[in-house]
């Protein structure tokens, strides 16, 4: 079977990397196996027929524990829908725990990390980056030449901060040994985005076609999300991302930002981002983002807050008057057309009367003027009583009966 996640991205289709269960597990979350399995498989959704040439989803990292290997298992045993890798170290050891783990997937892929900065490579194992790559040849014939139907990737730890000819030529030399993508990795999120550029931009133009690459970019100094675009720019079409931005540290590039930035207006991307326009088969759901992100949330137990962008609490809702004269000039894009999310008006202490009869009259009750100016002097002191940003309708429905009925 060809591997389709490859061809799509060498012929300039986008492809996503989804490290949600992996990378993920890292920023302090735990997703059990069959919340895996529908993370998975809503995202495919998002792609639909598609979502097989541009979707990897990391299922785990097995050798951390039985209970992960368990995980692990079940993903490979319910998801049909898209590509699944299984990550782990270049040992024997590991490499036989992958290929269990990955047998009988569909659609699989086993990635293993390989460090190929001095410092990284002394630090993890102990060993030169020459030592390390000949271990990752070795490993890479033995998970080949078994009846495995799994593509192989590797990962290189470290690559931004190592010496560009060592990647370049780790890269060449493992694609020659079979290896399917080199996935080169900002492990701890150091690059600044003209670094970002000029690093893939550099990479490219040494491995040319000999290498398949994917971007893995972190976010410690909040450059995770451009860096990844940088990257396309440079002309490398399978990119990581982990929804909500879940990941070691400060995270990664979100999934849910990373999806919308580039599927929303695609005709419009070689102008505003210097990007091909032509990156999608077919436009994405857009209108899926917003309940995976939720799905994630309830499930990792990492709270949707009001300024995430694209999926927070605070898109699409209006608390003061002006907006309610054209609300759409208020926001960059119509969130219920573009999204599916309705317009939610809040009670704050910014409210106006217009907010106030806008909320009473959803709520079935019709204020005259006095009233109006009452129950927004009410909301205006109850939130500074209670010290708090928003009044509850359950709240206000309850003081309109109190007081007015």
């Amino acid at each position: 079977m060809p591997d389709l996640i490859d061809e799509a991205a060498r012929s300039g289709i986008v492809v996503f990397h989804e490290e949600v269960a992996r990378d993920g597990a890292q920023g302090k979350t735990l997703l059990l196996g069959h919340q895996r399995v529908s993370i998975a498989k809503r995202h495919s959704a998002i792609f639909g027929k598609h979502a097989v040439r541009q979707l990897v989803f990391d299922a785990g990292f097995p050798s951390a524990g039985k209970q992960e290997f368990e995980a692990v298992r079940q993903v490979v045993g319910e998801v049909d829908c898209c590509y699944l890798c299984i990550s782990g170290r270049a040992t024997r050891e590991e490499a036989d725990l992958l290929l269990r783990s990955s047998e009988g997937a569909r659609y699989g892929r086993i990635s293993i990390a390989l460090p190929v900065s001095s410092e990284m490579s002394f630090t993890m194992l102990h060993k030169s980056t020459a030592e390390c790559l000949s271990d990752a040849l070795n490993i890479a014939s033995y998970i080949l030449d078994s009846n495995t139907d799994s593509r192989l990737d590797f990962a290189l730890v470290d690559a931004t901060r190592a010496d560009i000819g060592f990647v370049a030529d780790a890269a060449m030399t493992l694609t020659r040994a079979g290896a399917s993508m080199i996935i080169a990795c900002d492990t701890v999120g150091a690059a600044y985005p003209n670094e970002s550029r000029a690093f893939f931009s550099a990479l490219k133009g040494r491995t040319g076609e000999s290498a398949s690459l994917v971007a893995h970019m972190h976010n410690d100094l909040g450059f995770g999300l451009i860096n990844t675009l940088e990257a396309l720019k440079a002309g490398v079409h399978a990119l990581t991302s982990s929804w909500l931005s879940l990941g070691e540290r400060a995270g990664m590039a979100a999934t849910e930002q990373l999806l919308f930035v580039l599927g929303y207006e695609p005709q419009e991307l070689s102008t505003r981002l210097d990007i091909r326009s032509d990156i999608w088969p077919e436009s994405p759901d857009l209108k899926g983002i917003v309940p995976v992100a939720r799905y994630v949330s309830q499930a990792t137990g990492r709270n949707l807050s009001v300024t995430d962008p694209i999926v927070g609490t605070g898109v699409n809702t209006i608390s003061t008057g002006t907006p309610f004269v054209n609300p759409i000039l208020f926001q960059p894009y119509d969130p219920e057309s573009v999204l599916g999310m309705p317009q939610e008006i809040l009670l704050t202490p910014l409210a106006s009367k217009r907010v106030i009869d806008a909320v009473a009259q959803k709520l079935g009750w019709k204020l005259d003027s006095n009233q109006l100016a009452h129950s927004l002097e009410w909301v205006k002191s109850e939130a500074f009583d209670r010290g708090v940003g928003v009044i509850d309708r359950d709240d206000f429905v309850h003081f309109l009966r109190r007081t007015y009925s």
